[in-house]
């Protein structure tokens, strides 16, 4: 795997998904249509949606359980201290061969550098959250997300 390549993918679709307003209704929204694509693809992952540190939506699909929560968490952890989505995170380690806890200070026991941690990006406000997915391979945990802001958002990204 090329990690330049897929950091620079990742910084395109941070780039590109990003919202004019984000509210509770809004997660409600891309919460039920992660259901649909995950039932589309015969997946079971858990998902969460957080604003301001305040968990607005979770589904858990039949077989997840507290393990999904932990991952989540931390994946979700990541993005709320670096902006950044944790596949971000994930590339940019495996590109300079820089470590979690020696060169960034964030214990993973905490902290994740996975795919499924996704910013939550209001145009003229920033960061305000993140969608976290997991449960399936990393890459996957985070392409169902982007995928899915693709169709929310109404946005084709060009590879």
């Amino acid at each position: 795997m090329d990690y330049k390549e897929l950091k620079e993918r990742v910084i395109k679709e941070e780039q590109l998904l990003r919202f004019d307003h984000f509210s509770n209704e809004d997660a409600l929204e891309v919460g039920m249509l992660l259901i649909e694509e995950a039932k589309r693809r015969k997946a079971a992952p858990a998902i969460d949606i957080v604003i301001n540190g305040y968990q607005v939506f979770r589904y858990g699909f039949e077989g997840t359980n507290n393990h999904n929560t932990m991952w989540l968490k931390r994946k979700m952890n990541t993005v709320q201290v670096v902006h950044k989505s944790s596949l971000q995170v994930f590339a940019i380690l495996k590109e300079t061969g820089e470590d979690l806890l020696k060169d960034w200070f964030l214990d993973p026991m905490d902290y994740a550098a996975m795919g499924g941690g996704f910013p939550i990006y209001v145009k003229g406000t920033g960061i305000i959250g993140c969608i976290g997915v997991s449960g399936l391979p990393h890459l996957q945990d985070h392409g169902i997300i982007v995928d899915v802001l693709c169709k929310y958002l109404d946005i084709v990204l060009n590879e």
